[in-house]
């Protein structure tokens, strides 16, 4: 083996992403000398030689490396890991006379126009694409891919200027944002393709290709793009994997990458394989750097400045076969308030790593890139379970309290007139969402027949009038509850929505419903619900969500008549690493499952204790408006009831929801949660709820129409509105605590 001390090597880039590398070579030897424009960047100071230039500037850096070179000491390699400086060191390399690949190369590797010309030249699959400079052009180009496309500039990375568009309205706010980011003027307008996404690692040496790290990408905020962490190694099929690598290697080759790395971006499915992105160079995002020496125990970055000197890679098979874990930590937008947690989740035993980055004071943004963001959590253990527990402990941990400026906030009628845009006919998106419009309107957003269901629900809690207390001693109002020992910041939870082709009309995809629910909960305090629907798999789009925000979702299931089908589904949950697990045992006879044909049923005592024995989390029984079943699903170990008549849409003729409180509560005391699910859509609404004897509420159309209307945000802005006039009504009732204010009648009139 070839002895590197004393020789020297030229770090392109001293930030964070480069430090691994940096530290990496000088215990291996190896004095580095780092380039970066900022002399305070991480890796500068265990620098042992810094030279203060642009890791763009090609021209001026590999000056002032020659200028090194020939007057302090003899550069052996140079080399980037984790930023988009290829091209400069390929400039670099050659002007040093070192091992690198050519400029050209490198350039194609950096300019996505360029690479996709390269790869369709070679036959290798990409979306379709073209360059444009003109919004007429872009215009042209959407109307000929159809409507769903994606916008990005032809140079950048990190996700900036980068979205999704598909009307002109999408298009014209999307050509200024990545014109924005691209400095040579240019953009591209591609086909969007609905695929899992892999990111692929390899280091290059005599044209040999090692695969050095394959982790699934979790991408979110659509329309944006923005990877809130990835998962190593990935847990796509092997088939999948092995098509992806192998279009991964003909993409390396056909852009004349022959020694260094090079780092992929893979969309694949069992229908189509393409390639988002090559760059000549390892990735960052933590992957080449953390999870994949976590995980593999393979020392990545002595191997990248061994071949950056000419030198073959060495011991590369892995020595474990761990599970490691990058999360983004992801504060709610707003001015920072106070930050908790973070040496609590340090001290989680499999957490190796907290990148912290923001501070009181601090105004966050809504994420629009990989950028953006406050921090991030690195996990490994030697299973998945294992870690993904880890991390959902660790991000738990954390508690970002951030308060909204009115600038940052969306007005509630643009919301409302967003949505009903949208649903074109589905949703009327009504002033007051009574179920009077919709009446009968299935598949759709209405009650069944003649709608009563929906109707009364409503009808029977504003009934109720509150009696209000002026002379109290109430000053501060506190509305934190808790949800199986996990804190929330009010007792106000979503329903668990889907039907977004079949109900909404195609208003939000299936998956940006569920997301936009369950993060805009998340973020306003409280904990998220999905669903599950007639589509056979549509559940496990649930799940996905569940896992991508640390289990503080709970998975609603369909009451199939093979329990087995539904077992499935309950470890499926538990996988995600689901808080609780449950069924809307009103779906008996749903009519979109009929619809479908799908076989569901009632459920016997027996057949009941199974599922919740399985399920040895949490089990959450929907639909319940009789005390009987109640008491029977108490014996059977349930230990939440959600009373609920499934919004009006089983049966016209159903009791409502708030008429079955007192009852439901006497048969199960303080032996289950009760959740009231029906009719609420106001903070007084809740109080009425909570004093009748539910420890919590959910509101399901209201939280629908905000998703839709603005997503994330305006579903965050729904339920911090419902608190804020929660918080208005108990004050106006003299109580200034939750705990004071359940099964408590004493502030009620009735009519």
């Amino acid at each position: 083996m070839e002895n590197l001390k004393g020789k020297v090597v030229a770090i392109i880039g001293g930030g964070l992403l480069q430090l691994p590398v940096i530290t990496a070579a000088k215990n291996s030897g190896v004095e580095a000398v780092v380039v970066d424009m900022n002399p305070k960047a991480a890796g500068v100071k265990e620098a042992d030689y810094f030279i203060n230039s642009s890791t763009q500037d090609a021209e001026n850096t590999s000056f002032l490396l020659e200028k090194f070179n020939l007057e302090t000491k003899k550069i052996n390699g140079v080399l980037t890991v984790g930023t988009d400086a290829s091209y400069t060191v390929a400039v670099c390399a050659k002007k040093l006379g070192l091992p690198g690949i050519e400029p050209e190369a490198a350039l194609a590797a950096s300019d996505k126009f360029l690479m996709r010309k390269a790869l369709r030249q070679a036959k290798v699959a990409v979306p379709d694409f073209e360059m444009v400079d003109t919004y007429p052009k872009a215009i042209e180009i959407l109307e000929r891919f159809g409507s769903d496309c994606v916008i990005k500039p032809t140079r950048n990375m990190g996700a900036r200027g980068v979205r999704r568009v598909f009307n002109l309205e999408d298009l014209k706010e999307g050509f200024e944002l990545a014109l924005h980011y691209a400095d040579n003027g240019k953009v591209i307008v591609e086909q969007y393709i609905d695929a899992p996404e892999l990111s692929i690692d390899a280091l290059i040496y005599d044209d040999k290709i090692f695969i050095t790290g394959i982790a699934d990408r979790i991408i979110e905020y659509d329309p944006f793009f923005v990877e809130t962490g990835h998962i190593m190694p990935s847990r796509l099929s092997e088939d999948l994997i092995n098509y992806a690598v192998d279009t991964f290697k003909k993409g390396i080759k056909a852009l004349g990458i022959s020694i260094g790395a090079a780092k992929g971006d893979i969309k694949v499915s069992s229908s189509g394989c393409y390639i988002g992105e090559i760059a000549a160079r390892l990735s960052g995002g933590f992957m080449s750097t953390y999870t994949y020496p976590y995980s593999s125990g393979v020392d990545l970055m002595t191997n990248m400045v061994r071949i950056s000197m000419g030198f073959s890679p060495l011991d590369l098979e892995p020595k474990q076969n761990w599970v490691s874990i990058e999360r983004s930590i992801i504060a709610a937008p707003g001015m920072i308030k106070e930050i908790k947690g973070i040496e609590e989740a340090k001290k989680i035993k499999q957490v190796k790593n907290i990148f912290f980055d923001s501070r009181v004071g601090d105004k966050i943004k809504a994420p629009l890139n990989n950028l953006d963001k406050s921090g991030h959590i690195i996990v490994a253990a030697p299973t998945f379970q294992e870690a993904l527990k880890a991390s959902h402990q660790a991000m738990r941990a954390i508690h970002i309290k951030t308060v909204e400026d009115d600038d940052q906030l969306i007005p509630e009628n643009t919301v409302n007139e967003k949505a009903r845009l949208k649903f074109n006919g589905r949703c009327f998106v009504c002033p007051d969402c009574d179920g009077i419009k919709c009446r009968g309107m299935m598949p759709g957003v209405g009650g069944i027949a003649t709608g009563n269901g929906f109707v009364n629900a409503i009808n029977q809690i504003r009934k109720i009038d509150l009696v209000p207390s002026y002379i109290n001693t109430t000053k501060f109002v506190n509305t934190e509850t808790d949800f199986f020992g996990i804190p929330i910041q009010f007792p106000i939870l979503p329903g668990p929505l889907t039907g977004s082709i079949t109900n909404l009309g195609g208003a939000i995809s299936e998956i940006d419903l569920a997301r936009a629910i369950v993060k805009g909960a998340n973020h306003a305090g409280t904990i998220g619900f999905v669903g599950d629907g007639a589509t056979p798999t549509k559940y496990r789009i649930g799940l996905r969500v569940v896992m991508e925000n640390f289990g503080l979702a709970v998975p609603i299931f369909k009451p199939r008549y093979d329990n087995k089908l539904i077992l499935e589904r309950i470890e499926g949950a538990k996988e995600a690493g689901a808080i609780a697990v449950g069924i809307d045992i009103d779906g008996a006879s749903f009519l979109t499952m009929e619809m479908k044909g799908q076989s569901t049923s009632t459920k016997t005592f027996e057949e009941l204790k199974e599922l919740v024995d399985c399920a040895g989390i949490p089990f959450i029984l929907k639909g319940i408006l009789s005390p009987r079943d109640a008491d029977t699903a108490l014996k059977a170990g349930v230990k939440a009831l959600i009373v609920s008549n499934h919004g009006g849409r089983v049966n016209d003729a159903l009791a409502a929801p708030i008429d079955a409180l007192k009852a439901v509560k006497k048969a199960v005391g303080n032996d289950a949660l009760i959740i009231l699910d029906g009719g609420v859509r106001s903070g007084s609404d809740v109080v009425k709820c909570l004093g009748m004897g539910a420890d919590l509420v959910m509101i399901g159309r209201p939280a629908m129409i905000a998703a839709v209307g603005a997503g994330i945000q305006g579903v965050r802005q729904y339920f911090n509105k419902i608190n804020n006039e929660l918080k208005k009504a108990m004050a106006f009732l003299g109580v200034d605590n939750i705990k004071d204010l359940k099964n408590n009648d004493i502030f009620f009139y009735y009519r």
